[in-house]
C-alpha cells in the first residue's frame, strides 16, 4: 500500500510536468459546467419559456433547506444558522409557493421522478411537524412512480434521541431510502477543528440508528484535514469500515471556493508556505484510503464514493452528471439543470420570499446553453462523476459525435492513461479516476480554466493546447 502510494505520488509530479495538473498542486473542484460563478445575472428571467422537456419525460428532484446549527469551517454554503421555527415555517410557505408556479410554468400537474434528494443545509434541521409539511406538499406534486431512489442529506444529531428517530420515521414514511451522513470524522478533536456540533459516539449512535431502521447509509469523510495525520485518517476509514455500512465517500478538503461564500478554512491559503508539499501528503493518503476500501471488499463507483454493491451510490448523482437527466431544484440556492439552460434561485433569503410573494420565481442567475458548451458538459460531467460517456447517447444529446469534437484531447488522455475507449464508451482509466476534476477541466473552455495559462507547465497536457471553441 504504500508503495502504491510513492508511485501516486512520483504520477501527480509527472502530471504536473506535463502541464496537466497547475503547478501549485492545487484543485478545484467540478460540480457543473458552465462553472457556478459564470452565469449571467438573470433576475426576473422565465427560464423556462421555450423549454420542451426530454422524451421520457423524467426528472431529478432537488429540495434545498438552508437551515444548519452552525457554520462548519469547511463549508462555503451560504447556510442559515439560527433561524427561528416561525422562520423556517415562512420559508416552507415560500417553497410550497415555489412549487406550484414552477409546475404552472412547464405546463405540469405533477413532475416525474426518476430520483430524489432533498439537502442543504441540513434538511432534518426541521422540527418533525414542520418535515410532515414540508415532505407532504414535496411528494404531493411528485409522480414517484418510475423513481429508483430517494435521498436525504443529513448530520447525526438530528437523528437521535425522541425527536430523531420521529424524523427518521417521517423520511421512512415519505419514501426516503438513502441517508447521506455528514459524519467527516471519527475523531473529536478534528471534529472540533472542523466546527462540527457532534462527537464521535453522536456518529455511531445515528449509524447505529440509520440501520436499526433500514436506510441504506452514505458516510462522508474529509481525507487529510489538517492537524489530522495519515495514519488518524487511515484509521478512520477502517472504523467506517467496520461499521459496516453501504457507501463511504472520501473528498479532499476544498481550499479553492466552489460555491459562493468563503470559509474559514481559507485563511491556510495564506499560512501554508509550501502548498505542493502538503498536496503531496493529500495524494499518499487519498491512494492509501483507496487501498484500505479495496482490500475491504468495497469498490469505486462514483468519483471517491466506495460501495459495497454496485448499486448503492447516489442515483441522483448519477442522473445528473452521468445520464444527464433534466434536474429540477426548489428552494433558497437551488438550481435547475435543464438538457439545454440553466437556472438559480438567489441566496439572498429575503429576496427568495419577496419574489415568490410577487408571484414570480426567486432566479438569481441562468443561461441558454451555447453550441459550446453543449458539447462540453455533455462530455466532462460524466467523466467527472467516474460514469462512462455513452457515444449513442453523445450524439444524441449534441447532434455530433464526441470524436469530432475533441478528437485530438481525447487521443492524448488515451495515450498518457488517463482514458479508454471501446466502440460503445469511453470513459476514465483507473489512473484517470484519481484525477476527475482535472480531466473534466481539461475539456473546459480557455475562458472558464480554474487557472491561468501561465500556471501551467508547456507540456503535451496543457488543458488550453487544442481547445477551440466551437460556433
Amino acid at each position: 500500500m504504500l508503495e502504491e502510494a510513492r508511485k501516486s505520488v512520483a504520477e501527480f509530479h509527472e502530471l504536473i510536468r506535463l502541464g496537466f495538473i497547475n503547478k501549485t498542486g492545487e484543485f478545484v473542484s467540478v460540480h457543473m459546467y458552465p462553472p457556478m460563478m459564470q452565469h449571467p445575472p438573470m433576475k426576473g428571467g422565465d427560464i423556462f419559456k421555450g423549454y420542451i422537456p426530454r422524451k421520457n419525460g423524467q426528472f431529478a428532484v432537488y429540495a434545498h433547506i438552508p437551515f444548519c446549527i452552525q457554520q462548519c469551517a469547511f463549508c462555503y454554503y451560504p447556510n442559515v444558522i439560527g433561524a427561528s421555527e416561525n422562520e423556517k415555517d415562512a420559508y416552507l410557505d415560500c417553497m410550497d409557493r415555489e412549487m406550484g408556479i414552477c409546475l404552472q410554468k412547464l405546463g405540469m400537474d405533477r413532475l416525474k421522478a426518476r430520483s430524489i434528494l432533498l439537502g442543504g443545509g441540513t434538511p432534518t434541521h426541521m422540527s418533525p411537524a414542520q418535515m410532515k409539511r414540508f415532505l407532504g406538499f414535496f411528494t404531493s406534486r411528485l409522480d414517484m412512480s418510475a423513481m429508483t431512489q430517494f435521498g436525504c442529506d443529513l448530520d447525526p444529531l438530528t437523528m437521535l434521541g425522541y425527536e430523531g428517530r420521529e424524523r427518521m420515521r417521517i423520511l421512512r414514511g415519505a419514501g426516503v431510502s438513502r441517508l447521506a451522513l455528514g459524519a467527516q470524522s471519527f475523531s473529536d478533536a478534528i471534529l472540533k477543528k472542523m466546527g462540527r456540533h457532534h462527537n464521535n459516539a453522536d456518529n455511531i449512535r445515528a449509524i447505529g440508528v440509520a440501520k436499526e431502521m433500514g436506510f441504506k447509509l452514505n458516510l462522508e469523510l474529509i481525507c487529510d484535514y489538517p492537524g489530522e495525520t495519515p495514519e488518524q485518517f487511515l484509521a478512520i476509514v477502517k472504523q467506517a469500515m467496520s461499521l459496516d455500512v453501504d457507501e463511504i465517500m472520501i473528498y479532499r478538503l476544498k481550499i479553492i471556493p466552489c460555491a459562493i461564500n468563503p470559509c474559514a478554512i481559507n485563511k491556510l491559503l495564506d499560512s501554508r508556505p509550501d502548498p505542493l508539499s502538503s498536496n503531496d501528503e493529500q495524494i499518499a493518503v487519498k491512494s492509501m484510503a483507496r487501498d484500505t476500501l479495496r482490500s475491504g471488499g468495497y469498490r469505486e463507483t462514483l468519483t471517491r464514493v466506495f460501495s459495497k454493491t454496485a448499486a448503492d451510490y447516489s442515483h441522483y448523482a448519477k442522473d445528473y452528471m452521468g445520464d444527464q437527466y433534466d434536474t429540477v431544484g426548489f428552494g433558497y440556492y437551488a438550481m435547475c439543470q435543464l438538457h439545454d439552460r440553466f437556472c438559480q434561485s438567489t441566496y439572498d433569503l429575503k429576496e427568495y420570499c419577496r419574489e415568490l410573494e410577487a408571484g414570480r420565481l426567486p432566479i438569481m442567475n441562468g443561461l441558454i446553453r451555447s453550441r459550446d458548451q453543449q458539447f462540453r458538459r455533455s462530455l466532462l460531467m460524466p467523466l467527472k462523476g467516474n460514469l462512462a460517456v455513452s457515444k449513442e447517447a453523445y450524439r444524441e444529446r449534441t447532434g455530433t459525435a464526441m470524436s469530432e469534437v475533441f478528437g485530438k484531447k481525447i487521443d492524448l488522455l488515451k495515450k498518457y492513461g488517463l482514458l479508454e475507449e471501446d466502440a460503445e464508451f469511453l470513459k476514465a482509466t483507473e489512473k484517470g479516476r484519481f484525477y476527475a476534476d482535472e480531466i473534466a477541466h481539461f475539456f473546459f473552455h480557455p475562458d472558464l480554466m480554474p487557472f491561468p495559462r501561465e500556471q501551467y507547465a508547456d507540456g503535451p497536457l496543457n488543458p488550453y493546447n487544442d481547445n477551440e471553441t466551437m460556433n
